[in-house]
């Protein structure tokens, strides 16, 4: 077997992902068949000697192994779920801020005077100061992450060692005590908040923000709106450290040393050294650690006078971050850095050598026309290998992520390149101009990237949704098209058959989706905890009703994939707090032709935005909206009824009485409730609650479903009257 890590560490990695969206409920029994499926290839005399046992064995052992492990990471957090708890541990790192909130990731030793050990993200309040190795004791509510089985918060939470969450309790006594001596992780995470703080000293706060977010995977300083179109144009990749950022601090101290004539074995060996320290830096994420694992296998290759297979190197470094996580598998930011980095090894230098010959008859201009391939053959290869991880994790694809990846790939490297360097000499030299030369070309790629991802961010249609069913329909396919090239005997001209087939089954996929989403009415309501924040769709258009919850990500989220640059018009319940601030965000991003909110003194930032709005309605009772000719929202109030050809839909906010509500409004198709109401009878009944908020509301109600922290839900309605309730997770 020419490569033997490559098969099990791909097999393996597959396997895990698999078993993460079935749940430990069903890795078992998978696990079992798998390892029958493999016993029946030994006794076929034409498969025993083929991959497909040792891939049998690979993909038992991940279910397996998942299955036994996975329970250990997050049985803690289910046993303290929704209680209090006097605890005490160790910041593994200095807080830091998201969200307008300060979080920090504790190693928690004690809870309430028993021995324990694991990890909880902690929310503290702006009076807790400490770093790294600090130790922390108090009182402290726990709850689990939102999300259950596949790429949910929970589990994406879980493939970083976190089992659970947890805000401090900033009334109740509590303790920050500096750890003395500090010990080696505490000085790496030292180096890692110096580091931050040089990119923050050189270079403004929008342009250090994302610095710091391409260089060490820390998104606090990027705002929602700039990671929203990351994602939007399909170059989440970029944000996690990766096989860019080691090849970089590897080139780069290799160049360096070099460049000092230290023997090339020599460099090696410290540039390895480099690797290391850059991996505990990043903190060991899995796509970090990855690409870590090949550098330093390549590096070793140069030690020893052999040249790494880098299939197999990718392979070996998969597998052993599945085998010490059994939610490695569930951390988007391994399986991208993954996905591109396959992409790289088997597309680049393929696709550049097809283009290189489509000009070999020119005289002039060939070096020129290599660069310009080299970059467009990266991009295609990344672009393609990290599509399917998009559209599982984010459901959708991006229209413009393979232009957006050749414009943004050489600002993107050079950024890291000089972003680093400058880092570093403002460490060494602080308080001196040693950095400038680095940090201002720095700052201005920095712009550069911001605006080319923002620019194509705005393009219409630049992010189309897929269904999940047919995403995982369609991996199956291309896998099951892999396995029957390796049973006919692998040939390039079979493989390429196979890829085009399924670059066909891909493009027709989502084709017919967009096809199929014509003329349906979509209202989705927003997972955004207790409160209701709506989006209203039909062939582009858009209305939303409410802007209330703790984010507008959801909202904005569903706009984007329904490719909507600007609402036709915008209902709010209230014209001041949390809703008039939600509103004024979207409002930023998304302009409004008509705006309806309550009379009365409207909140300072809503206003800012209403000054650019076409027109804004005030009123007292009621008030109408309409989205052509098929659909029209009334309020009356305080509560707002839609109806789309027929079908009502009733959306009351907290505080609403149905007495007050006229009686016809009383018994609609479906009910979008933010808290339990008495009195209204509807056919299906969806709340937009918190978990802990749905127990309640539901009973007496015999269909009914809640956002609860599990994703989007969206009511379909067709011209035809027909209706489905689709969850987005």
């Amino acid at each position: 077997m020419r490569r033997p890590f490559a098969l099990v560490g791909f097999t393996y990695l597959l396997a895990q992902v698999a078993a993460v969206f079935l749940g430990t409920a069903w890795a078992l029994p998978v696990a079992c068949v798998l390892l029958l499926l493999m016993g029946v290839t030994l006794l076929l005399p034409r498969l025993r000697l083929s991959i497909f046992p040792v891939a049998l064995c690979a993909a038992s052992m991940a279910f397996g192994g998942f299955a036994a492990l996975a329970p250990a990471v997050t049985a803690p957090g289910e046993a303290l779920d929704n209680t209090d708890a006097t605890i005490s541990g160790t910041f593994v790192e200095a807080p830091y801020r998201s969200y307008d909130n300060r979080y920090c990731t504790v190693q928690v030793d004690n809870v309430d005077g028993k021995p324990v050990d694991f990890r909880i993200r902690l929310s503290l309040p702006e009076s807790v100061v400490g770093k790294a190795g600090d130790r922390l004791e108090g009182k402290v509510h726990v709850y689990l992450p939102r999300g259950g089985d596949g790429f949910s918060s929970r589990n994406y939470y879980a493939s970083q060692g976190i089992a659970a969450c947890a805000y401090l309790y900033s009334y109740e006594p509590y303790t920050v005590v500096p750890q003395e001596p500090a010990s080696f992780s505490h000085w790496m995470q030292e180096l890692r908040a110096s580091l931050g703080k040089a990119v923050e000293a050189i270079l403004p706060e929008e342009e250090a923000g994302l610095l710091k977010g391409i260089l060490m995977g820390d998104s606090s300083g990027i705002s929602p709106e700039l990671t929203a179109d990351f994602r939007t144009v399909g170059l989440s990749h970029v944000m996690s450290v990766s096989g860019l950022h080691m090849t970089t601090v590897a080139n780069l101290l290799l160049a360096s040393l070099l460049a000092l004539r230290v023997p090339r074995k020599g460099s090696a060996a410290i540039a390895s050294v480099g690797v290391l320290l850059f991996m505990v830096v990043a903190d060991f994420v899995p796509s970090a650690t990855r690409s870590g694992i090949m550098c330093l296998l390549y590096l070793t290759g140069t030690l020893l006078s052999r040249r790494a297979d880098s299939l197999n190197s990718l392979g070996l470094a998969v597998w052993v971050l599945c085998l010490t996580s059994p939610y490695a598998g569930a951390d988007v930011g391994l399986l991208l850095s993954f996905s591109a980095t396959l992409g790289l090894i088997l597309c680049s230098n393929p696709l550049t050598a097809w283009l290189d010959a489509r000009v070999s008859g020119f005289k002039y201009g060939k070096r020129l026309f290599h660069a310009v391939h080299l970059v467009l053959a990266t991009s295609v290869s990344a672009t393609l290998f990290t599509l399917p991880v998009i559209a599982l994790t984010f459901r959708s694809v991006s229209a413009v992520g393979l232009l957006a990846n050749l414009l943004a790939l050489w600002p993107t490297t050079l950024l890291l390149q000089l972003g680093l360097g400058a880092a570093f000499l403002q460490l060494l030299l602080p308080g001196t101009l040693a950095a400038m030369p680095l940090a201002i070309p720095a700052g201005w790629l920095a712009k550069l990237v911001e605006g080319i991802v923002h620019l194509l961010a705005q393009v219409p249609y630049a992010s189309l949704p897929v269904s999940m069913g047919f995403m995982l329909l369609w991996i199956a396919a291309v896998l099951i098209l892999l396995a029957v090239c390796v049973w006919m005997g692998p040939s390039k001209p079979l493989l390429r058959t196979a890829a085009w087939l399924s670059c066909i089954l891909l493009l027709a996929g989502i084709f017919s989706y967009q096809v199929s989403r014509r003329d349906i009415t979509r209202i989705a309501v927003a997972d955004v905890g207790s409160g209701l924040s709506v989006a209203v769709t039909r062939n582009g258009h858009a209305l939303v009703v409410g802007c209330e919850g703790y984010s507008t990500q959801s909202l904005e989220n569903e706009l984007q994939g329904r490719g909507v640059q600007s609402l036709d018009g915008m209902l709010l319940f209230t014209h001041f707090g949390e809703e008039a601030h939600n509103a004024a965000e979207v409002l930023e991003d998304y302009p409004a032709d008509r705006l309806v909110l309550p009379s009365g003194y409207m909140d300072d930032f809503l206003q800012a935005e209403a000054a650019e709005i076409g027109e804004t309605h005030p009123y007292r009772e009621a008030a109408k909206l309409t989205l052509g000719s098929a659909i029209s929202v009334e309020m009356v109030n305080g509560a707002a009824l839609l109806n789309a050809n027929g079908v009502t839909v009733l959306f009351c906010p907290a505080g609403v009485q149905a007495e007050n509500l006229p009686e016809a409004w009383r018994s609609p198709h479906f009910a979008v409730l933010a808290q339990d109401v008495e009195g209204i009878e509807a056919e299906y009944t969806v709340l937009s609650m918190d978990e802990s908020d749905v127990g309640d509301a539901v009973a007496g109600r015999q269909q009914v479903t809640a956002t609860a922290g599990l994703g989007t839900v969206a009511i379909e309605i067709t011209d035809g009257q027909t209706c489905r309730i689709r969850r987005d997770a």
